[in-house]
């Protein structure tokens, strides 16, 4: 048997093998076999002509038909006992029998190579910590009293506590129609200050059934002539700031004045932004990681990863009523440099997890479904049993295991983050137009 491994590419090599007649009898012996058992041979039972007379009817065909999965066995068999650790499935380039003499076949295959992770115990990062600033705290309040506000039909909006509802149509200079250009129903606050000021302001002490044509600026583009006609205006009545509307929202006893309210919102605004910070910085802590360990990823690998992207948003849009033209091959080039970053993280992060033995222990099981018994309803126990059956959630638990020690073994610095409303990224709940 003579064996040649020959490297064609960082990751991908090449076998060539080629066996001695004297090395393949056994192989041949067991095809021969193999074949008798379900021949169908006149003058015999099924599976009981003898061998000797199979071989002499069949048997070089037998052999021929048997040289490929000769060729996968012995591959086989040299990756099992040298331990190489394949990528995907390897292929069969070459093939060539000569009967009585020899085979010889080539496989191509990727290998991922041992990677070296050195640099993750005391990496630099920056933690914002989160300072809520009044104009965040009041547009927050302001937010959650219009929620819990109701609206009373009304026939001029007097003032910004009013929801109009109207039509516009876009006009040419001359005051003509433009066709295409009509967006109908537009339910606005008239303190929705993403609206822009100039459009608020054609909008100022509208009546119901009122027409107007107004020159309407967008940013810094040249002014639009619009047409707009107002169909319905309902006045914005807030609700009484009381101990019973404070206890209603924050769901606690003991919030009675407005100070007490205030402070609850806040402190739930400080939840939200530094939860959002501790996010950002294992994010950061990942980006750091791949950029101090620069390890190469085989492209079978990146392909693997965009392979699981292609499926997520293929089930994303079957879930959306509109249909959207998919372009597979495009997508996957937009998505290739995360996917290749994606690869190089599951593969440092699994050899720090090796370096370190991190393992997952009962109390990690049980920290992480604590954090999730209330949006779900279900039992401590048996969440913990669910992630236990689940290798995608153990993966999640064990990534934030390791994170946490990555983070704990790092350098970091702490910033103050001021949060104003400006800078205010959760603006859904403020948004009124319909």
């Amino acid at each position: 048997m003579d064996i040649k491994i020959k490297e064609i590419g960082e990751f991908k090599r090449e076998m060539e093998l080629t066996l001695s007649y004297e090395d393949l009898i056994p192989h041949f012996n067991e095809a021969y076999e193999k074949y008798r058992k379900k021949a169908e041979i006149k003058g015999f039972r099924k599976g009981k002509a003898p061998l000797e007379y199979v071989k002499r009817l069949y048997g070089e065909s037998i052999e021929y038909s048997a040289t490929e999965d000769i060729a996968n066995d012995e591959f086989g068999k040299y990756v099992d006992e040298n331990k190489i650790n394949v990528l995907g499935n390897p292929k069969l380039v070459d093939l060539d029998y000569k009967p009585k003499e020899k085979l010889y076949f080539k496989i191509e295959f990727e290998i991922m190579p041992e990677i070296v992770v050195e640099n993750y115990k005391g990496i630099e990062l920056t933690k914002k910590i989160a300072k809520i600033d009044d104009s965040a705290l009041d547009e927050e309040i302001n937010s959650i009293n219009y929620r819990n506000s109701t609206k009373e039909i009304d026939g001029q909006a007097v003032d910004d506590d009013y929801i109009v509802t109207v039509d516009v149509q876009n006009l040419d200079e001359t005051g003509n129609v433009l066709i295409g250009e009509k967006m109908s129903d537009l339910r606005i606050y008239l303190k929705n200050p993403s609206m822009g000021k100039s459009f608020l302001k054609a909008l100022k002490n509208i009546k119901e059934n009122e027409e107007r044509i107004e020159d309407v600026e967008f940013d810094s583009e040249k002014p639009v002539k619009m047409k707009i006609h107002c169909k319905k205006v309902e006045k914005v009545l807030y609700p009484e700031m009381n101990e019973e509307y404070f206890k209603k929202i924050t769901k606690d006893e003991n919030v009675k004045t407005i100070e007490q309210f205030r402070e609850n919102i806040k402190q739930d605004l400080l939840n939200y932004y530094n939860t959002y910070f501790v996010e950002e910085l294992r994010n950061d802590a990942i980006d750091e990681l791949i950029k101090l360990n620069d390890v190469s990823v085989p492209d079978i690998y990146v392909n693997t990863v965009l392979d699981g992207m292609v499926r997520d948003y293929k089930q994303e849009l079957s879930h959306r009523k509109e249909k959207i033209d998919f372009d597979e091959e495009e997508f996957r080039k937009e998505k290739r440099t995360k996917a290749i970053l994606s690869a190089k993280w599951y593969e440092i992060k699994n050899k720090i997890i090796k370096l370190e033995n991190i393992t997952l222990t009962e109390e990690d099981y049980k920290k992480f479904a604590e954090t999730r018994t209330k949006k779900t309803n279900i039992p401590v126990d048996k969440l913990i049993q669910y992630f236990k059956s689940n290798e995608r959630i153990q993966e999640t638990i064990l990534s934030d295991k390791l994170l946490d020690f990555i983070i704990d073994n790092a350098k970091i610095t702490e910033t103050e983050e001021v949060i104003k409303s400006e800078n205010k990224e959760d603006k859904e709940d403020s948004k009124i137009i319909i």
